[in-house]
């Protein structure tokens, strides 16, 4: 039987850990997970290469930022 089965059944995460023997948010983020594919929800499919991105293209992580011989952050 998985989490969402038995949270089916009408038990609460804190006794699904228990049965399951893994921890309550793991057995949160099953239960998610399994309604989520249940649906044919794709969200986090589509929105997976959306990253936000903390650089501009042309910098590099670990680039001097606003010393000298560095290049300024463009917000």
């Amino acid at each position: 039987m998985n989490a969402l089965e038995l949270f089916r059944t009408g038990r609460d995460y804190i006794e699904i850990a228990a049965i399951l023997g893994i921890s309550v948010p793991s057995v949160e983020s099953e239960i998610h997970w399994r309604r989520s594919a249940e649906r044919g929800d794709t969200a986090q499919q589509d929105h997976a290469g959306a990253e936000i991105r903390r650089f501009p293209h042309r910098m590099r992580p670990g680039t001097p930022v606003n010393f000298a011989g560095g290049q300024r952050r463009q917000v």
